[in-house]
């Protein structure tokens, strides 16, 4: 469900459950699950977890970037809209980015697979499925739903079948099937969340999460979650309720103070923001996106000087996020320091996300901004030729 990042891996609390990473995508995933959340791959060889790995999820608002030459020297002045993070493409509670790959042929039915499963329809579905052919998995999967309509694995199965194939709306009402019949099942609301974001249906998320953290409150993942699409959505309220749960409850874990602190930022609670993004660090001083959060913060605060070290980390801990080289560049610009702005800039648009409609304006501007500046250079060696 959530999205990009990196996530600090602090202890396990008591009582935490043990998590396993996904070996074909490296999703997190509980060790009770028998496929991934993500990639929906099997779990069988995968290595366990220590407390909090996994992707964050960034929100940046588009902003408007503006070149100004002005008088004998020159500026190159963006938008100043506040940046916040940036959402990465809906995928899992706990995963990375997909990826699909081709794994061995279906196994034998596992012992939490219903008995009436241990068919050779329901066997030829799986490899169907796990081949990655959506259409024949679909059309098995279809027939097994008709003669047991009450098998939430089935469900659960043509439901992601759907999903891989594009047809998020199919996806979603098929796993909403399978949860009325196992609500309290974390890895369909898990793909059901999932669907629902694929599908723009983040109120229809929102409230399955609600629902799942009201009847199960440990769900600490589902909580993170809600979070999310509450700070995606503008509730600040249940953001800042949900992760303040968190970081309370598992207060040496960096990711959810960060959480926190991301929370508290987008509340304009900035002063409370930069005090847990600070114990954040302080938990996991490798975190690019706590730096990069802290950086942000101090920047919309009006404080660049105060900004300029936190990011400078963020990006030398993740020189590939085009997110943080643009932050890192509206601080430069802040700062006069035009030459340091213009190559961030430059490694913002290099690296910037596929969906981020920012990068052509600033990749236009920045054509400006060196015609511009190759003019002025000009004029100057004319100038000393003239002297001379």
């Amino acid at each position: 469900m959530a999205s990009p990042g990196d996530r600090g891996g602090g202890k396990k609390a008591a009582g935490a459950k043990e998590m396993t990473r996904c070996s074909h995508c490296g999703a997190k995933n509980k060790k009770s699950f028998e496929y991934c959340v993500r990639c929906s791959e099997s779990l069988q060889d995968v290595a366990e977890l220590g407390g909090g790995a996994g992707p964050r999820s960034p929100m940046v608002a588009i902003v408007v970037v503006v070149l100004a030459a002005v008088g004998a020297f020159y500026a190159f002045s963006f938008g100043r809209n506040s940046p916040t993070e940036q959402p990465q493409p809906a995928a899992s509670v706990t995963s990375r980015a997909p990826a699909m790959e081709v794994v061995r042929p279906a196994g034998p039915i596992l012992e939490d697979i219903d008995a009436q499963l241990a068919t050779e329809n329901y066997s030829d579905a799986i490899a169907a499925f796990r081949q990655r052919d959506y259409p024949k998995a679909i059309s098995l999967f279809e027939e097994l739903a008709r003669d047991l309509p009450e098998n939430a694995r089935v469900l659960q199965y043509l439901g992601l079948s759907h999903f891989h194939s594009g047809d998020f709306a199919s996806s979603k009402r098929t796993l909403a099937a399978a949860r009325e019949i196992r609500p309290d099942s974390f890895e369909l609301l898990d793909h059901y969340v999932t669907a629902c974001k694929k599908d723009g249906d983040d109120e229809s998320a929102f409230a399955a999460l609600k629902d799942f953290v009201d009847r199960r409150p440990e769900e600490l993942e589902a909580r993170l979650e809600l979070a999310r699409i509450a700070r995606a959505t503008g509730d600040e309220d249940v953001a800042i309720e949900q992760t303040e749960y968190l970081a309370t409850t598992r207060a040496t874990d960096p990711e959810f103070v960060y959480e926190y602190g991301v929370s508290l930022k987008n509340a304009g609670k900035l002063d409370e923001a930069k005090a847990v993004l600070r114990s954040s660090i302080e938990l996991d001083p490798s975190s690019a996106a706590a730096h990069h959060a802290l950086g942000v913060t101090e920047l919309i605060s009006g404080n660049a000087r105060g900004a300029l070290a936190s990011l400078e980390k963020a990006v030398a801990a993740a020189p590939d996020n085009g997110d943080y080289q643009f932050s890192l560049a509206q601080t430069y610009e802040e700062l006069d320091r035009i030459p340091e702005s213009l190559a961030a800039y430059e490694a913002y648009v290099q690296h910037a996300r596929p969906d981020d409609t920012r990068a052509p304006i600033v990749r236009k501007q920045l054509e400006l901004a060196k015609k511009a500046l190759a003019e002025r250079e000009k004029e100057r060696r004319e100038f000393r030729l003239v002297k001379t």
